[in-house]
């Protein structure tokens, strides 16, 4: 992608974009699997860093946009937005993601019950919930995983990271696209 010289911000945006390109392909290609989730996980940090500097643009005032509005734009040109935040945010704030045995979930997570009921359990199709009365299960940004795969609210399935990164990173071309232009 040819960039101005001038615009420093695009640059780095180019430059993450490549990196977790890098970083995907060499994870597409290590035998070793701690090696190659390692590597994952670096790529979806450098494609999280993608997005992070267009919101620090709205941010700055630096595009014609609120940051809001931009973060939507985003999140319908990218898919795995959320589950991208989500998984970065847990690696670097919460724990460290790595692959477990078995199912696990973590993040912040409430069972209120009022009158009622509130559950949670952990399966091979996700999270269950199940609440009666006025009872809520409250969850931020809870992160579950089985094995390296993690669980996508959208889709309503486990995924590989490559799973998430592969469609995301061939949607960024269009959300710098979008992003020049404001």
């Amino acid at each position: 992608m040819a960039v101005p010289s001038s615009d420093p911000r695009l640059q780095g945006i180019i430059e993450q974009y490549e990196r977790a390109r890098l970083f995907l392909r060499e994870a597409q290609q290590a035998s070793d699997p701690v090696d190659r989730f390692r590597r994952l996980i670096a790529s979806l940090y450098f494609a999280r860093a993608i997005v992070e500097i267009m919101l620090e643009a709205a941010v700055m005032e630096v595009v014609k946009v609120t940051r809001d509005d931009l973060e939507q734009r985003l999140i319908r040109i990218l898919p795995g937005y959320l589950l991208i935040e989500k998984v970065r945010i847990h690696d670097f704030h919460r724990f460290g993601v790595i692959p477990i045995s078995g199912i696990s979930m973590g993040g912040l997570i409430k069972l209120r019950a009022q009158s009622g009921h509130a559950s949670l359990a952990l399966g091979p199709k996700g999270p269950e919930i199940s609440t009666s009365g006025q009872s809520q299960v409250i969850q931020q940004r809870a992160l579950c995983m089985a094995g390296e795969r993690v669980f996508d609210d959208e889709s309503g399935r486990y995924m590989t990271l490559e799973q998430l990164l592969t469609p995301y990173l061939e949607a960024v071309p269009r959300a710098i696209e979008e992003f020049r232009s404001l």
